[in-house]
């Protein structure tokens, strides 16, 4: 054979080689493939990455094929969309997208609160209340409901007697116009052995705007018509009437742990008018815990006969956040 011809063989054979081994490269081996599989198995993106690093060093050739496979698996590990926190219209954040039902946690507080004297005066009140909300897309629902009762023995006669009964819920759906500006439905009810009414009920709409939305200062106002119910324990008449109710909300984080409140409300009637504020402040303890000293203020303009017309309750609680 001439030195020409095997020349030409040479360069031949070599070119073949060089494009097996093109292809090859592009191809991941069956013991790498072997070790990634078994690494996707766990589910751990960290373990992932840990068994493709170590591939990439034993199987440099594959290196373009082995990272476009790990990273997919990674990637599909990752959530697709962040999860958004329930009070995002509260917090000032944007809502996220999704329907009236769409899924998401719900955020608030659960707080207890008890006090014991013994002595000259015996007496004992326990109250619990919750407060709880959850933003789905455009929505947030708004759930409230409370319970207080207290008995005394204050004759000394081992008699004890309830002083206060009262319970009450209500429900509040917003419609997020923007961040700042949303439409509500409302409707509540409760319970006051001692007000002078059997119970109440209102239901209603409006609109609401949050003159300030930021980390430290949220303030935010609403109003709107509606009707109340309201059968009276010693006539037993009924009030039907047109109302109209306003409120206004205000949360401070004076210092990290450290949260005031300021909440008012008004419902007007023609016969009377209701007013209820109630003043918080809560103080860290743990993660998701803390204690609040509270005080409430319910006022009447024009009470059942026999009944007065301001209410004061003041409270120290455990504070329960999720």
């Amino acid at each position: 054979m001439s030195l020409s011809r095997f020349s030409g063989a040479a360069c031949a054979a070599a070119v073949m080689v060089s494009t097996a081994l093109a292809e090859n490269s592009s191809e991941i081996s069956d013991i790498a493939r072997a070790l990634l599989e078994a690494a996707y198995k766990t589910g751990n993106a960290d373990e992932i990455a840990a068994v493709k690093k170590a591939v990439l060093t034993v199987f440099p050739d594959y290196a373009d094929a082995v990272t476009a496979d790990a990273d997919a698996e990674i990637a599909a590990l990752a959530p697709t969309e962040p999860e958004a926190a329930p009070d995002a219209a509260a917090s000032g954040k944007p809502l996220p997208k999704g329907g009236l039902l769409a899924i998401r946690p719900w955020a608030g507080k659960v707080q207890a609160g008890a006090s014991f004297a013994a002595g000259n005066s015996d007496n004992l009140a326990i109250g619990v209340a919750l407060n709880a909300a959850r933003t789905a897309g455009d929505f947030t629902h708004n759930v409230k409901a409370y319970f207080d009762i207290a008995e005394s023995d204050a004759d000394g006669t081992g008699m004890r007697i309830v002083n206060q009964k009262r319970w009450g819920a209500s429900y509040k759906l917003d419609y997020n116009f923007s961040e700042r500006t949303f439409a509500y439905g409302r409707f509540s009810y409760e319970e006051d052995e001692f007000s002078g009414f059997d119970y109440r009920l209102f239901a209603g709409a409006g609109l609401g705007h949050y003159l300030y939305k930021s980390e430290p200062f949220i303030w935010k106002v609403e109003g709107g018509p509606g009707f109340r119910y309201s059968p009276i324990d010693d006539t037993r008449e009924i009030e039907q009437e047109f109302a109209a109710y306003g409120a206004t909300e205000l949360d401070w984080i004076i210092r990290d742990g450290l949260v005031f409140e300021q909440d008012v409300n008004t419902t007007w009637t023609q016969s009377t008018t209701t007013v209820q504020s109630v003043t918080a402040l809560t103080t860290k303890l743990l993660d998701g815990l803390s204690t609040s000293i509270g005080f409430e203020l319910r006022y009447e303009t024009d009470p059942p006969p026999g009944r007065e017309d301001t209410d004061k309750i003041a409270r120290a609680s455990l504070v329960y956040g999720f």
